[in-house]
């Protein structure tokens, strides 16, 4: 099959597996009072923080992805063993999955937690957080929506800074974090930094 043939029947396969997750999961969960009140948490791991943020916030329509399948299959099992029947997880890249989700929808907090930092110089454009995505995200969240970053790597969290100081969209924020739950991953961190951002 021709090369970029079966790239997009691949991504086109990666589409309806979205929309099929927010048909099937997400769009049961809906109504009148959390419609507004949809989080996201992007690169879940397997899903400590997100299941315990479910826990937390049963009013909430919550869901975690990552490219890992491995660590989907282990967070659902974290799901199912909390029955946290607000969150769903699904195997997927965060700009497809943002693009391919119903439009009407939308997210009120979005987590981005530890992504990888892509040290090298060449690499930076592989980092998630950047113009580009900001404004994405602007497209996809409401007046007060936030975002929510933290990492270890301090040099990936100067620049994530000041990809948002710099950004037309958003602008940093002092909203209290979400939720400060302990874990085995945090344990192994020495140290690491914090932001918060909203509309601008």
């Amino acid at each position: 099959m021709d090369y970029f043939l079966k790239t997009f029947s691949l991504q086109k396969e990666r589409e309806g597996r979205v929309k099929q997750f927010f048909s099937n999961q997400i769009t049961p969960l809906i109504n009148s009072s959390n419609k507004h009140a949809i989080d996201l948490e992007i690169g879940c791991g397997h899903g400590h923080w997100i299941n315990e943020y479910a826990q937390r916030n049963k009013s909430k329509i919550c869901i975690g992805i990552d490219l890992i399948s491995k660590r989907i299959e282990k967070a659902t099992v974290k799901k199912e063993n909390a029955k946290n029947t607000n969150l769903c997880f699904l195997k997927a890249e965060a700009i497809e999955f943002i693009n391919y989700k119903p439009k009407e929808l939308v997210f009120t907090n979005v987590f981005v937690f530890f992504p990888d930092p892509w040290p090298k110089k060449k690499h930076h454009k592989r980092r998630l957080i950047q113009d580009s995505f900001l404004k994405l995200l602007k497209l996809h969240t409401h007046s007060r929506s936030r975002l929510f970053f933290r990492t270890d790597h301090l040099e990936y969290f100067q620049w994530t800074k000041t990809q948002i100081q710099t950004s037309d969209s958003w602008e940093l924020s002092n909203h209290d974090w979400p939720l400060e739950h302990e874990s085995y991953f945090l344990q192994l961190l020495p140290n690491f930094s914090s932001l918060s951002a909203s509309w601008l």
